[in-house]
């Protein structure tokens, strides 16, 4: 079933990491695997494949809505434009 997880509001690379995109998935509605392939939707029409990871993130005090890091691995902050969209493909 693909379904659209979420649009990318902004993107941060973390060096040895990759690239945590923002908005995550709320916790709470979210209840799969929690690390799955993705086809990112680019604003200029391309396509593209990679590998999504969810993470927890702990933050004091905790947010009111707690959401998922979502970690991309293997591209550029460029890869990954504002207003992409990335959509589970199992």
């Amino acid at each position: 079933m693909i379904a659209r997880l979420l649009t990318v509001d902004d993107a941060f690379e973390i060096t040895s990491r990759g690239i945590v995109v923002v908005p995550g998935p709320l916790e709470a509605e979210y209840a799969g695997s929690r690390e799955f392939a993705v086809r990112l939707a680019l604003p200029d029409g391309s396509e593209r494949e990679a590998l999504l990871t969810l993470e927890h993130v702990f933050q004091t005090p905790p947010p009111t809505e707690r959401r998922y890091a979502c970690l991309l691995k293997g591209l550029s902050k460029a890869d990954v434009p504002i207003g992409t969209e990335i959509w589970t493909v199992s």
